[in-house]
């Protein structure tokens, strides 16, 4: 860490390191280190985004993360790093390749002495078992947390608004909306820029210690509501279909995902469905969130008429 003294003021520039490449979470995440002044380094599989990592006053780091060398050099003198794992689409054992990264950023972590990470993982993390991909975040908290001089703050958002944008062909071609979960049991829905924002301002702070938790979410609506309102915003009346959970593995087989993944996927609908995903959200209800599922039924609108 830096000091840069005036005779008025002194700032104190840190050095960060992002995962995420510019993702919905990352790039705001990104812009607004920057623009705090501090020195940037984000990590993307591309070297397509470099020029656009650059443009936002950061440093490209191209490789993978599934290469323990490559994140190990990243996080070197990094004061905070923000950690995420990314999808993984070719692996027949999603858990196991999600714990395969976990490890690499553990280490890293561990070896370079990094002092705090803000880890994005999510509701349903307090579980373990059974919640799909998320026990693959349930993991990464476990290894995370006893890292020896490590300050992690674990931020647990919920379902993204930006899930049902998947609907749309199931609207055109059947003309309503459904999942395994969505009924009587209420989910709670949070918009990435209000993660974003959350990510940034503990990442200015840092002033969490030990391990802890931030749960982020900006509403809790039902499948009934979230197909009136997004429903009201494209000029559609419709109705929220709640499926099987058999119905819903096999229409995402159906729809190319892998088997892992079709499975997963699931596993989380069954979980939302039961309220096991919620149910530690609920004792532990933060500040709501600015985001509402009336303000993203405009770029819902926007994102259905494009697809046209």
């Amino acid at each position: 860490m830096q000091r840069e003294t005036t005779n008025k003021t002194q700032i104190t520039m840190s050095t960060y390191v992002v995962t995420g490449s510019v993702g919905h979470i990352s790039k705001p995440v990104i812009s607004g280190l920057v623009k705090a002044g501090h020195e940037v380094r984000v990590i993307t599989s591309s070297s397509d985004r470099v020029k656009e990592i650059e443009s936002l006053g950061a440093v490209a780091l191209v490789g993978s993360v599934q290469d323990a060398g490559f994140v190990n050099a990243a996080f070197k003198n990094a004061d905070a790093v923000y950690t995420m794992i990314p999808p993984i689409w070719q692996t027949s054992n999603w858990r196991l390749s999600q714990n395969e990264i976990a490890k690499h950023y553990a280490d890293a972590i561990a070896a370079n002495g990094v002092k705090y990470v803000v880890n994005l993982s999510s509701i349903g993390a307090h579980v373990g078992n059974g919640v799909g991909p998320v026990d693959g975040l349930y993991d990464f908290e476990k290894i995370l947390n006893p890292i020896s001089g490590l300050h992690v703050k674990h931020l647990r958002p919920s379902f993204f608004f930006y899930n049902f944008l998947a609907q749309i062909p199931l609207i055109k071609q059947a003309g309503f909306m459904g999942a395994n979960y969505g009924g009587d049991e209420k989910i709670f829905l949070v918009h990435t820029n209000d993660i974003a924002a959350a990510a940034l301002d503990e990442l200015l702070k840092l002033q969490f210690s030990g391990a802890s938790v931030r749960y982020i979410f900006g509403d809790e609506r039902s499948g009934k509501d979230i197909a009136t309102v997004l429903g009201k915003a494209i000029g559609k009346e419709l109705n929220w279909v709640e499926f099987t959970d058999e119905q819903q593995k096999q229409g995402l087989l159906q729809a190319g995902l892998p088997e892992t993944h079709a499975e997963g996927y699931t596993q989380m609908g069954k979980a939302l469905r039961e309220g096991t995903m919620q149910a530690d959200a609920r004792k532990n209800k933060p500040t709501l969130s600015p985001t509402k599922l009336e303000d993203f039924a405009a770029e819902f609108k926007i994102a259905f008429t494009a697809s046209n």
